[in-house]
């Protein structure tokens, strides 16, 4: 007898799950080649091994990045409205989850009531009155409504999927934003070496300017020769506000990364430093790690899942559903005789009901989730080639900035050798102070173009560093704390 009170549950589980309707979901694939290695790796000699992304910031030796990226992570809207979309997901699977149990209630109400005296109840006996009587009752209502077909399973997997949707779109922002943070910083950097450059160089023409001036007044030139210049000296002294207005733009990004004002941005920085860079030979991989590296792609990948769930939700309503329900309780006029045997009441059995005529309206839902879940299909491989596109071009971009780096650190130097033998030549009485004043500006346009390129250099690293799938392992643990679960 034992016996059959545990094989017949093990039969009735088997029964139901044999009964689950609706596709099951199978991990998707590329119908594009995936290749086998990053083209233009070889050519950037890529450090060879698995994809190493961790931490990547720190490799730029910049305290200062360490320090805003960190300020974003915790202050950061953006990345808080993740948080928040990914516990209402939590919480939209917690109350799918809990279709599966009985749902059971309490209930109790202490009434007065009083009958009309001509209802049709009373109607056939004139000489009897209704008179106030009072009820009383509590107890239990439960009902479960068993899921014969999958369909609230089904339900169930698609808010865990979504769930995961989520918590990759909570990665996905937290690696946009440590990029931005870092693209943004880069422009901060180069923009303020060139503000200092920029008015070292207006100082320059000004000191020519008023050699030019002073030949002029001498005879030596022409006037027209004369407003040239000062022409010149105008359009160039324009450059000034125009490195201004973008420094102020670049502030204000920041401003909003880090959630805070832009005051309080300019006062961080004020303090000039160097272009942060760091070493372009990066271990990449190969491409098949970016779908599982990436979040954009485990983003639509869940979406995928979830889709594929929503279609056996719906086809489950082509069947009958079937429900148990009960309640039991006490009910009396008296509060004395409430909690007694004899005041018991109570019900139980089962229902079912059956959608059995829509006008295909069931049949028209399946179908749309069927055309959604291969839309879906579609936007995980569109964000596949697109990432595998990204990667390729931001190892191009590293590899060409790179090239255009060295030609104008190779220049710079090159001028700034020719203009100490210039001032060499000056001092020997052998050339005039306007061609040290000619070389001295070219120096330093020189050294504007270069920091802009080692800046570009550096962009097009954190670019990579992105378009690898960047750092978002282990964020719950380590500083990334608003994270929380929910029970």
């Amino acid at each position: 007898m034992k016996q059959r009170v545990y094989v017949l549950p093990i039969w009735t589980c088997a029964f139901l799950a044999s009964c689950t309707v609706g596709p099951k979901y199978e991990q998707p694939t590329l119908t594009a080649t995936v290749p086998d290695a990053w083209h233009f790796s070889i050519a950037m000699e890529c450090i060879p091994g698995d994809v190493d992304v961790r931490d990547w910031w720190y490799r730029f030796d910049d305290p200062q990045l360490v320090s805003l990226i960190s300020q974003a992570q915790k202050n950061n809207l953006t990345l808080q409205t993740a948080v928040s979309s990914l516990l209402q997901a939590r919480a939209t699977f917690g109350i799918a989850s809990a279709e599966l149990v009985p749902n059971v209630s309490a209930k109790g109400q202490a009434e007065r009531e009083q009958g009309s005296n001509n209802s049709t109840t009373l109607a056939n006996f004139p000489n009897v009155q209704a008179k106030p009587v009072n009820d009383f009752a509590v107890g239990l209502d439960a009902s479960w409504e068993l899921d014969l077909w999958g369909g609230i399973e089904k339900n169930i997997e698609a808010a865990s999927a979504m769930e995961g949707v989520a918590l990759e779109n909570y990665r996905d922002a937290l690696v946009t934003l440590r990029a931005e943070v870092a693209s943004t910083y880069i422009n901060i950097r180069v923009l303020q070496i060139t503000k200092k450059l920029t008015t070292l160089s207006i100082e320059t023409l000004q000191q020519l300017l008023s050699l030019i001036e002073a030949q002029y007044e001498q005879g030596i030139i022409s006037k027209s020769l004369l407003e040239t210049e000062r022409a010149m000296y105008d359009q160039n002294t324009t450059e000034l506000p125009a490195v201004e207005m973008q420094l102020v733009q670049e502030y204000a990004r920041l401003a909003v990364l880090l959630g805070t004002e832009i005051k309080s941005v300019m006062h961080q920085l004020s303090e000039q430093s160097p272009v942060p860079s760091a070493s372009p030979r990066v271990a990449v991989g190969i491409p098949v790690d970016i779908l599982r590296r990436r979040p954009d792609i485990r983003e639509t990948e869940r979406a995928l899942a979830a889709q594929t769930a929503l279609i056996g939700a719906k086809m489950a309503n082509l069947y009958p559903k079937f429900s148990l329900s009960g309640s039991f309780g006490y009910e009396a006029t008296e509060t004395n005789d409430l909690i007694r045997w004899d005041s018991r009441a109570w019900s139980v059995g089962p229902s079912v009901s059956w959608d059995i005529f829509n006008g295909n309206r069931i049949r028209s839902q399946i179908l749309l989730q069927e055309e959604k879940t291969n839309s879906a299909l579609l936007t995980w491989e569109q964000t596949v080639l697109r990432a595998f596109a990204e990667v390729e071009i931001s190892l191009s971009n590293l590899i060409e900035s790179g090239k255009v780096q060295e030609s104008w650190n190779d220049a710079s130097a090159s001028l700034h050798e020719a203009f100490e033998l210039i001032k060499e030549e000056e001092r020997a009485g052998a050339v005039q102070k306007q061609t040290v004043l000619n070389a001295k500006r070219n120096l330093i346009n020189s050294q504007i173009m270069l920091a802009e390129k080692t800046g570009a250099v550096s962009q097009n690293l954190v670019s990579l560093y992105k378009a690898l799938g960047g750092d978002w392992k282990d964020v719950e643990s380590k500083e990334n704390t608003q994270v929380r679960s929910t029970p």
